[in-house]
């Protein structure tokens, strides 16, 4: 585990949560889902990969504690799959982390239907349509459901249409499930990365590729670690954020709103 998520965890506050959380084989959502069980919670932890899955089992080694479900979050029946395995495992969920999702680049004029419906699809879709399958599972007493958007989908980046359409969607559907759910006590928000260091990003990192562009254009100018938006998530499900819902928190060292320069 990452030292900076070491340093900044909070055992137990998360105590007595159920977490679903997806895109877990891997970058932010292992360590979301790994920090969510040093915290107290029990966790369902979902992605495509089950080999990455059955790493992240061995590390944490707490069997009453996590649980994991290999799927593929686009298919017609993975969210009620998914809704009832944690029903199964450890009752009511009252904490859904939508993590699960697929960066990538592309102009307008490249864009084919295709490209447009898989990061639609993948970005968007999961968290919608895994959020519908859950929502009539959480307690009455309500919970969280906290989704990933990105900085993408809070400005306009050159190259980008499709991604950032798709993380557009989730901001924006953030805010109208915090209207809907909020009589039930469901909190719903997001977290907006910058960029993170993760297996999909680090080959670009290391070749500098986003040296002027991002880093040293923030106040932050330092590449972020998934542990960065772990706790940002963590905080989000947790009741230290028991009166904040509808809002998107970039999570980017600034990147999103500011220019730094030397």
């Amino acid at each position: 585990m990452n030292s900076r998520a070491e340093s900044l965890s909070l055992p137990g506050q998360l105590t007595g949560r159920t977490a679903i959380v997806t895109g877990a084989a891997s970058g932010i959502g292992r360590v979301t889902a790994d920090l969510f069980v040093r915290r107290g919670a029990r966790v369902l932890a979902v992605d495509l990969h089950a080999d990455g899955l059955a790493e992240l089992a061995e590390r944490i080694a707490t069997p009453d504690s996590l649980h994991t479900v290999a799927v593929d979050l686009t298919d017609a029946g993975a969210p009620d799959h998914v809704a009832q395995s944690c029903l199964e495992r450890f009752g009511a969920p009252n904490v859904l982390a939508n993590i699960a999702g697929k960066a990538g680049d592309g102009p307008l004029e490249d864009t084919t239907d295709e490209d447009l419906d898989f990061y639609l699809r993948v970005n968007f879709g999961t968290a919608f349509r895994l959020s519908r399958a859950t929502v009539p599972h959480f307690p009455p007493d309500g919970g969280a459901i906290v989704n990933t958007s990105s900085t993408f989908g809070l400005v306009g980046v050159r190259g980008s249409a499709p991604y950032s359409a798709a993380k557009g969607a989730v901001t924006s559907v953030t805010r109208q499930l915090a209207a809907d759910l909020g009589r039930r006590n469901i909190r719903v928000n997001a977290v907006a990365p910058g960029l993170i260091a993760t297996p999909a990003t680090q080959a670009k990192i290391d070749a500098g590729l986003f040296d002027d562009s991002v880093t040293r254009s923030r106040p932050l100018p330092r590449v972020g670690v998934p542990a960065d938006i772990a706790n940002a998530v963590a905080f989000l499900a947790s009741e230290d954020a028991a009166f904040i819902t509808g809002v998107t928190v970039p999570v980017c060292g600034g990147w999103s709103t500011t220019r730094y320069r030397d």
